[in-house]
């Protein structure tokens, strides 16, 4: 009778101390997974911000390029001196 009351506590505490750990290995387990996700959401962030200053700096860059080709392109009449401005000279016929 002893021996059976002995096994059924050391059953009844190896159990306990069995689902005990259990239950810390889930929540080690929910935790890790949890922070997995706390990472991959912080990395989410800081490519769409990385990928917006890129965007931005590719802009610009098409901006300047565009700029310049245009003003490489522009026809400018040449400069005439005050002296032609007023009095401009007649044409030999």
């Amino acid at each position: 009778m002893l021996g059976a009351g002995f096994g059924f506590v050391a059953g009844f505490a190896s159990g306990w101390l069995a689902r005990g750990q259990v239950d810390s290995s889930r929540a080690a387990a929910v935790s890790i997974v949890a922070t997995y996700f706390k990472a991959v959401e912080r990395m989410k962030r800081v490519v769409a911000i990385e990928r917006e200053h890129l965007e931005d700096l590719v802009a610009e860059g098409r901006a300047r390029f565009e700029a310049d080709r245009d003003r490489a392109h522009v026809v400018r009449a040449p400069r005439q001196s005050v002296a032609q401005v007023v009095a401009p000279r007649e044409r030999a016929a």
